[in-house]
């Protein structure tokens, strides 16, 4: 057979693919605008409809403990000693107990811990104690201490938020 004497014989269909329904090209069409448009009109009703979510702000102090000076971090990180130690020293001044924390330190090292800090108490959590998502251990070795944040959940069951910097192992309030 030559090229042209198989471009005239028509594909062949099953007696499914005849049974089966057929969309038109404005069909279609329809239905792919459709599919693109539904997400979009659904998110915007959901705007316009849902209150916006609020984080409050937790009345907190972070205090750092057993940190290397600014002379250890000059050093190139190959060349420093290993360092162990250091504390994050978190305080609660609310008058209401924190449940459900997670702590994060440089916005990549976080630790969760289920443990409530009473009101106007503290809480020391071991910097060695941080990981990343991907299981690695906070080093002050590798990394000095930038900043600081913490998540908990109040009594009133809703979400508040804490962050602060750290400029030479003291902590610098952050404007939000």
């Amino acid at each position: 057979m030559t090229s042209e004497q198989t471009s005239e014989i028509p594909f062949p269909r099953s007696k499914v693919m005849q049974q089966s329904p057929q969309l038109s090209k404005g069909a279609l069409t329809r239905l792919l605008i459709g599919m693109c448009l539904l997400p979009i009109v659904t998110i915007t009703v959901l705007f316009m409809i849902l209150d916006p979510a609020a984080e409050g702000t937790l009345d907190c102090k972070f205090a750092a403990v057993g940190l290397p000076d600014a002379d250890f971090y000059a050093i190139k990180y190959w060349e420093r000693d290993e360092y162990s130690g250091g504390d994050l020293i978190v305080s609660n001044l609310e008058e209401v107990d924190w449940t459900h924390l997670n702590i994060q330190i440089n916005g990549h090292y976080q630790v969760y811990d289920q443990e409530p800090i009473p009101a106007g108490s503290s809480k020391t959590f071991k910097l060695e104690r941080f990981v990343t998502r991907a299981g690695s251990k906070f080093s002050l070795r590798y990394n000095e201490l930038k900043s600081a944040r913490i998540y908990a959940r109040r009594a009133t069951r809703d979400r508040a938020i804490y962050y602060c910097e750290f400029k030479n192992g003291e902590p610098v309030e952050v404007d939000h």
